[in-house]
């Protein structure tokens, strides 16, 4: 029977960085980006007296324009504790992530740059919710059609993205399951 960690790739070589060093590292410059990126968004999106001024970049379809998003991703509100939930949510992700890494990085070497985008992303926002009283700040709105907009920041992207690599885990996960299954019962059995 194979063991978990020879699955989909080599043993790591010496000298290679554990895969919580992955994670810290895809995390902390995920959410540095986003910080800096929702601070120049506030300079570059605010005209004189404080007043938002959106800026296009691809006709009517993609601009930067300012948005206070006090509700939970895209936009949906979950009552009066919406704030108090989206905490928890936040704080549940980042402890996920570090608990989950060195057991997801033995069946998938992209484990910890996924859980990193994921920790990353709620890092960079958390920072936000905490430290405005008003929301996190969007800025990238794409026209979704019908005259609304779907208005994210950079941590939405690398949620996504983290996301996006959840579903390569997850097959992952469950190739290694069918090839342990296979290999224990033998050749010539069904």
């Amino acid at each position: 029977m194979a063991s978990p960690d020879t699955l989909d790739h080599p043993p790591r070589p010496a000298g290679r960085h554990s895969p919580l060093v992955a994670l810290a590292v895809c995390a902390t410059a995920v959410a540095i980006a986003d910080l800096v990126t929702k601070q120049l968004a506030a300079a570059l999106l605010t005209g004189r007296g404080g007043i938002p001024v959106p800026l296009p970049l691809v006709g009517h379809a993609v601009r930067l324009a300012m948005v206070l998003n006090d509700k939970s991703a895209f936009g949906v509100s979950l009552g009066p504790y919406t704030w108090h939930i989206n905490l928890l949510l936040t704080l549940l992700a980042l402890v996920l992530s570090v608990v989950l890494c060195r057991a997801l990085a033995m069946l998938d070497v992209w484990a910890p740059i996924m859980l990193g985008l994921i920790a990353g992303a709620a890092a960079g926002n958390l920072v936000s919710l905490v430290a405005s009283p008003h929301g996190v700040l969007d800025f990238i709105a794409v026209q979704s059609g019908g005259g609304s907009e779907l208005v994210f920041n950079v941590a939405d992207v690398a949620a996504i993205l983290g996301v996006m690599l959840v579903l390569r885990t997850v097959w992952t996960v469950a190739r290694a399951i069918r090839r342990n299954a296979h290999a224990e019962q033998g050749p010539g059995q069904p």
